[in-house]
């Protein structure tokens, strides 16, 4: 069952309070995905940093080099460490200068802050990261999943910041950041998805869980695929459907980053 605080039980929580720094809720988003960033610096430099008022900065964690693990921002609550302006059609970074962000996930208008969990790490963009510190980076995205459900996929919901900011932060996380690797680690010997997977074919539901629809209702516990995806359509305009054991999840063809659910 996920964690009704949000907290993480092992990390070590060092909560910040000031409310220049983070905000309680998530403005009625859900999580889509998780953002790594690399901190350029020591790894006690970060509680400072996110308490202080001035710098109206925050994220979720801090992954050290040596594997500890910090916790300063409730899952369930927004950090500061994602930010983009919408200004007139166009998203801005907080120095306001226009962007071009590769993630299609973003949500107009919307601030990517409220869909999004920040992981920062200890150290610098050119060092390549320590053993300690990608187990324990691994260890926490395991949890993370399964506090919110969501199925990783490399640029979809687990992305660098370099993805949203490509002017001010095209080297976070950094060339070093072993994305492939997290990526193999946390799908390819995932016995959850293989149970799942063989669970639906079992039913005869061919299930790809990289799909929007399945994504959408893993993330949201939806339960088991009961059919394939299907077409229809509404006032001439195509959609896919496809029914789950909780609802029926269906999607606007080409609006793929908006899944609706019955």
């Amino acid at each position: 069952m996920p964690t009704a605080d949000g907290l993480c039980p092992f990390a070590t929580q060092r909560p910040i309070t000031n409310s220049e720094n983070f905000e309680t809720g998530r403005s009625g988003q859900r999580v889509k995905a998780v953002v790594l960033h690399i901190g350029e610096g020591p790894l006690t430099a970060f509680f400072p940093t996110f308490s202080n008022p001035a710098r109206k900065a925050s994220a979720h964690f801090t992954v050290g080099k040596q594997g500890e693990i910090e916790q300063y921002v409730s899952i369930h609550d927004t950090a500061y460490a994602n930010g983009l302006r919408w200004d007139n059609g166009m998203w801005r970074n907080p120095r306001g200068i226009q962007v071009t962000p590769a993630w299609q996930g973003l949500i107009p208008a919307i601030n990517p802050n409220y869909y999004t969990i920040s992981i920062e790490h200890e150290g610098f963009f050119g060092e390549a990261w320590t053993e300690p510190m990608y187990l324990a980076n691994l260890k926490l995205l395991q949890w993370i999943r399964d506090e919110t459900g969501l199925s990783y996929a490399r640029g979809e919901t687990l992305i660098g910041h370099n993805d949203f900011d490509n002017i001010d932060r095209p080297n976070c996380p950094g060339p070093n950041a072993p994305f492939d690797r997290m990526i193999a680690d946390l799908n390819g010997g995932d016995a959850r998805r293989a149970a799942l997977i063989a669970g639906a074919n079992k039913i005869g539901v061919p299930l790809n869980d990289q799909s929007a629809l399945a994504k959408y209702a893993l993330q949201n516990r939806l339960g088991i695929p009961l059919t394939d995806e299907f077409p229809f359509t509404v006032g001439g305009m195509p959609y896919i459907g496809q029914v789950w054991s909780q609802a029926v999840v269906y999607v606007k063809v080409g609006d793929f980053g908006n899944v609706q659910r019955t």
